[in-house]
């Protein structure tokens, strides 16, 4: 390993910020305040002045806002067609043959859930997020389910079980293993007993402490996006436009998932595609419902456009400040916020954290679940998984354990933790797809995933 290097006064700061954002998010509190302050500080001590420190809150907003800005256009434009949908009662439709498979709330969460984990695992979670968000969201709100608990559903089952695994693309487990020097098949085997105890522990702590709570309750969060329930009970008279709307789309969304995984088209590739597909279908069915009338075609599908991307900045926006704090401590994104001064704090923080770690594998197995979420903080679930799977090899080899489990850990807590349950800017395709903030999200999901991931490394520690 490298040099241990010497810790500062900003990382010290980081790192109490770090913590004080993960107990307001269990507090149930708003962080935005927390990440200003921590932001500012650490930007007046690295640079030396508080101007600078006042610089750093608005750069890193600006540096989340780039970092994010593909899944505000995603979400964006896939808002704005169902806008279009909706106009014309094509969603209306699309939602009846669903609401009859869907038996009331409770059936409803179990199937958003598992159909998102199956799509998931073949194009993984955002492009999952914005068919599935398109399609099943509006029937399961139809059939009863509070907005958050299918928000939930699409968490849990795609960002966490789906994508921690990854079995089907196996991405996650190819990084992980080059870095731990084990075949991937390893790191894929290791990963099952993993993934099953988290998802075991996570799902029946969602379900009984929150999630039925929340359906028994009749929960619901803020959230602007489409009265879809009231709309479906309702008796209109549907036109052709409507009815036709109502098969196509859902058939090209079908189409285009089989092409993502004829063509191997995955993650962002595949995102796009569905940007594209979204827009010109919008386009063609604002044009035609206007029976010729080209002009009033063009505002219509301009009106759309904007009430789209009005949602999507109005649901982003509030989390690109918690965003801006944690990207200040990650590689590159730290240097585009401070310059030449910024520094890799997150990763000088675990590089010392690892050198004091009791060598026992109880410890171990807890630590270095702990240094991966810690890594997951950047809210993608990927960039860090080398150096867990480094980590894993060192402790391994030092201590006499089976390396896969332990590199495997690491994968499943970062991911879980990172990729998409509990970290808000990860939260937004789903939060932004069902119209709830990302911090409630983050607040609904916290303890389950949590016990969760602390069931994997319970597991982990027993078998290696």
């Amino acid at each position: 390993m490298d040099a241990v290097p010497v810790l500062t006064a900003a990382h010290w700061v980081y790192a109490a910020f770090v913590v004080l954002i993960f107990v307001f998010l269990a507090m149930k509190r708003d962080t935005s305040v927390i990440a200003i302050i921590g932001l500012f500080l650490i930007g007046w001590i690295t640079l030396g002045t508080p101007i600078g420190g006042l610089q750093t809150i608005f750069n890193g907003m600006v540096r989340a806002g780039v970092v994010l800005l593909d899944v505000v256009f995603i979400i964006s434009v896939v808002v704005a067609l169902a806008k279009g949908l909706e106009k014309i009662g094509a969603l209306q439709l699309m939602v009846q043959p669903f609401k009859k498979l869907m038996r009331g709330p409770r059936v409803a969460f179990w199937v958003v859930g598992v159909v998102m984990l199956l799509f998931a695992l073949f194009i993984w979670p955002s492009p999952a997020t914005a068919l599935i968000g398109s399609v099943l969201f509006p029937a399961a709100r139809a059939a009863g389910l509070p907005a958050i608990s299918a928000a939930q559903a699409m968490n849990l089952f795609g960002h966490g079980i789906g994508l921690s695994g990854d079995f089907v693309i196996q991405a996650a487990p190819k990084l992980t293993a080059e870095a731990a020097g084990v075949p991937v098949a390893d790191i894929v085997a290791a990963s099952i007993p993993l993934d099953i105890a988290a998802a075991v522990v996570a799902l029946t702590v969602a379900w009984f402490f929150v999630v039925r709570k929340d359906i028994k309750n009749n929960t619901e969060a803020e959230t602007e996006y489409l009265k879809f329930k009231e709309q479906a009970d309702a008796k209109i008279e549907y036109c052709k436009t409507a009815k036709a709307a109502s098969w196509i789309v859902p058939l090209v969304f079908l189409a285009a998932v089989v092409l993502f995984i004829v063509l191997e088209i995955r993650g962002g590739d595949a995102t796009a595609v569905l940007g594209g597909i979204s827009l010109i279908l919008l386009a063609v069915f604002c044009l035609v419902d206007c029976k010729g009338d080209f002009s009033e075609g063009m505002e219509r599908i301009t009106e759309h456009v904007r009430e789209g991307f009005q949602f999507g900045m109005k649901v982003f926006s509030p989390v690109f400040l918690v965003a801006g704090f944690y990207l200040v401590g990650v590689p590159d994104h730290a240097t585009a916020i401070l310059g030449d001064k910024g520094a890799p704090l997150i990763l000088d923080i675990i590089k010392n954290l690892s050198t004091i770690i009791p060598m026992n594998k109880v410890m171990v197995g807890f630590m270095h679940t702990i240094l991966a979420g810690l890594t997951g903080l950047d809210g993608s679930g990927f960039n860090d998984l080398p150096l867990m799977g480094a980590l894993a090899q060192s402790w391994s080899a030092a201590l006499g354990l089976k390396t896969q489990y332990l590199a495997a850990l690491g994968q499943i807590s970062m991911i879980w933790i990172g990729g998409g349950t509990i970290i808000p800017w990860a939260l937004l395709p789903v939060s932004a797809i069902t119209g709830v903030p990302a911090m409630e999200l983050a607040r609904k999901n916290f303890w389950p995933t949590i016990l969760g991931v602390t069931a994997a490394t319970i597991v982990a520690i027993i078998l290696m």
